[in-house]
């Protein structure tokens, strides 16, 4: 439920803006707009251009893949792991969860290599182009497939919901961290990662959308002069 807002000057956009920071429900405008012309049908196939029987072959390999591998796991396994994944996509270039999970697994390389406490970004940046290729690849290999439909599968659903995230955390890392990725500074990676926080929210991910109203760059800007605004108003108030 959002907060009764105070009676001041406040215009009623700022009134808004000030439910929204509050109510963790709200969405921005980007976020609802999106949600209402993306739905997910689980009558559609779960992939137009892989049949389902070659569908589950793959999943079940990927299942299997993945998990032997864990956080214990040795580097050695899991470059093992990714080279499985490098055939698979060889074979299967559209096959979006190839490359979702490898992702998963470069990731995973990265930090297991680096001393406690350390941030992935502070691997070569070529190994950290290769996390975030594979992740644009996934969504937009499952993006490309419905684009004759607004509605997608409950599979590609689950893919652009997980790859979304997961590109949306490492552009929130970045911007923590001070890291310029990409030429981005901070708000820029803040932008990036609200954008697909939001596009992770349209495919299901309820965290995602609260987590998208959090570093929405506007709202956080609009809400620092909405309270500044509150603050003089009770300081007029009390003379």
């Amino acid at each position: 439920m959002a907060i009764s807002t105070p009676n001041t000057t406040l215009s009623a956009n700022d009134a808004r803006i000030l439910n929204a920071l509050f109510d963790p429900e709200t969405l921005p405008s980007s976020v609802a707009a999106e949600k209402s012309t993306s739905t997910i049908d689980d009558t559609l196939p779960s992939h137009p251009h892989i049949t389902s029987s070659q569908l589950h072959t793959l999943e079940a390999q990927q299942s299997e893949l993945v998990r032997h591998i864990t956080s214990s796991s040795s580097t050695s396994d899991i470059e093992a792991a990714i080279r499985q994944q490098d055939e698979i996509i060889t074979k299967h270039p559209n096959y979006p969860s190839a490359h979702l999970n490898r992702a998963m697994l470069r990731r995973m390389k990265l930090e297991s290599s680096l001393p406690k406490d350390a941030s992935i970004f502070s691997s070569p940046e070529p190994e950290i182009e290769h996390l975030f290729t594979d992740l644009s690849r996934s969504i937009s290999s499952t993006l490309s497939s419905s684009s004759a439909n607004t509605s997608v599968s409950t599979y590609q659903a689950r893919i652009l919901r997980t790859a979304y995230s997961h590109r949306a955390y490492l552009y929130l890392k970045a911007a923590e961290l001070g890291v310029a990725w990409r030429g981005k500074g901070k708000s820029e990676l803040e932008e990036s990662a609200s954008a697909d926080f939001a596009s992770a929210a349209r495919f299901g991910d309820e965290v995602a959308r609260e987590m998208s109203v959090r570093t929405n760059p506007y709202a956080k800007m609009c809400g620092a002069i909405v309270r500044n605004a509150l603050e003089e108003e009770r300081k007029d108030m009390l003379g």
